[in-house]
C-alpha cells in the first residue's frame, strides 16, 4: 500500500479570515488522501479548533522548533501561508532538507517596507512553486519582488459557503440593506463607510447598514458612526459563524478596499445572486465585472459609493439583472476546482 504524502502548512495566525477559510477547506477536502499537519507562529484563533475536529493536529512553532519538527517528522512537503510563515518556512525548509517547499501570495500586501520586498525575493530562491489567488497578486510578485513568473501559478479561491436558496426575495422599496462583511482593516476601506452610510441616509434613510466582521478599526467607526448620529443605519453584528443567513438576508455586498488580492466575500456573496458594490482594486475585476455582476468604483470618494448604492436600490431591472449574472459568474469559481489544482499541484512532485 502506498503511504500518503506527509504534507505540513505553516500559517502565521490561524483567526476566521480568507487565508484561514481556505486552509480549512484544503484540509477537508483533502484529509483521506494526504497525512497533514498544522503549525502557526502567532495566535492560536478559531480555526485551530476546526482543523482539530479533523484530527489533523495543530501545534505552535518558533523558528527553531519548526526546523525540528521538519527534520524528525520527515515533511515531504511544506506548504507556507501569509508573510511571515512564508519566510520562516522557507528558510527552515531549507536548513531541515524538506524536499518540496510551496508558498502562498494571497494578498497585495501593500505595507511591505524595502526589506520586506528583499526577504520575499531572496527566500523565494527556495520555493519550487508560489500559489497566488489572483492575476493580480501574480503580477505583484513579478513586478515588486522580481520573482519569474515560472515560479507562480494562479489557483483561484472557490466560493465555500454554498446558497441555500436559488432565487432572492425580490427587492423591495421599504428596506434594503448594504453589508460590508470582513476583517475591520484600514486596507479593506472600512474607513469610508460611515461617510458613505451619511451620504445615503441623508437621501433615502430605508437603507440600512450591517458591518459584519471584527479588527482594529472597528472602536473608530463606532465611534464615527456615533458622531455621526447613524446608530439606528449602521449596525456591528460582529463575526457571524452562519454567513449562509448573512448572505440570505442582505441587498449588496460593500467592498470598498483600497487593496485586494481575491475578494472571498465578494465571490460568496454572488453565489446568492448579491451584486457587489466595489473599489476597482487588484483582482476584484477578475471576480466583479462591471455593470454586469456589479459596480466597481474608480473613486475612492465616499461619494461614488453613495451615488452607486442609491441608484441601484431604486433600480429593480438592473437590480435583478445584476443579481442573476452574479450567481452565473460565481459558478466559475468552484470549490471543486480549487481543490483539483491544489491535489495536482501536491501529487505532480510524485515523492
Amino acid at each position: 500500500m502506498t503511504s500518503k504524502h506527509n504534507i505540513f502548512h505553516l500559517i502565521t495566525s490561524l483567526n476566521i479570515g480568507g487565508t484561514e477559510k481556505f486552509l480549512l477547506a484544503v484540509l477537508e477536502n483533502l484529509k483521506n488522501k494526504y497525512d497533514f499537519s498544522v503549525g502557526y507562529l502567532k495566535e492560536r484563533g478559531q480555526i485551530a479548533d476546526e482543523i482539530e475536529k479533523l484530527g489533523i493536529p495543530v501545534i505552535k512553532f518558533n523558528f527553531f522548533s519548526l526546523i525540528k519538527y521538519l527534520k524528525e517528522k520527515k515533511i515531504q512537503i511544506i506548504h507556507t501561508h501569509l508573510y511571515r510563515a512564508n519566510i520562516l518556512g522557507r528558510v527552515a525548509g531549507r536548513i531541515a532538507g524538506t524536499p518540496v517547499i510551496i508558498s502562498s501570495q494571497r494578498s497585495i500586501d501593500g505595507w511591505k517596507k524595502f526589506y520586506h520586498i528583499w526577504l520575499d525575493k531572496i527566500t523565494s530562491h527556495y520555493c519550487n512553486l508560489i500559489i497566488a489567488n489572483s492575476y493580480a497578486a501574480k503580477n505583484i510578485l513579478i513586478t515588486r519582488e522580481k520573482i519569474p513568473s515560472q515560479k507562480i501559478v494562479v489557483v483561484y479561491n472557490g466560493a465555500l459557503s454554498q446558497p441555500l436558496t436559488a432565487n432572492r426575495q425580490p427587492l423591495t422599496a421599504s428596506f434594503f440593506t448594504v453589508a460590508y462583511i470582513g476583517r475591520l482593516h484600514k486596507e479593506k476601506g472600512v474607513y469610508l463607510i460611515p461617510e458613505i452610510a451619511k451620504i445615503v441616509y441623508e437621501k433615502n434613510n430605508k437603507i440600512k447598514f450591517f458591518i459584519y466582521g471584527d479588527g482594529p478599526e472597528r472602536q473608530s467607526l463606532e465611534l464615527r458612526i456615533k458622531n455621526l448620529e447613524l446608530e439606528n443605519s449602521v449596525k456591528f453584528p460582529g463575526w457571524q459563524t452562519n454567513l449562509k443567513d448573512v448572505y440570505d438576508s442582505i441587498d449588496i455586498l460593500l467592498l470598498p478596499s483600497e487593496e485586494e488580492s481575491f475578494p472571498q466575500a465578494a465571490l460568496e456573496s454572488m453565489s446568492y445572486g448579491v451584486p457587489v458594490i466595489a473599489s476597482d482594486v487588484g483582482g476584484i475585476s477578475e471576480v466583479v465585472e462591471h455593470q454586469k455582476t456589479g459596480l466597481l468604483i474608480k473613486s475612492k470618494s465616499p461619494e461614488s459609493f453613495a451615488d452607486t448604492i442609491l441608484s441601484i436600490s431604486q433600480d429593480h431591472y438592473c437590480y435583478h439583472h445584476f443579481s442573476e449574472n452574479s450567481k452565473t459568474k460565481a459558478t466559475e469559481f468552484s470549490v471543486e476546482k480549487m481543490i483539483n489544482a491544489i491535489d495536482k499541484i501536491y501529487s505532480n512532485y510524485g515523492l
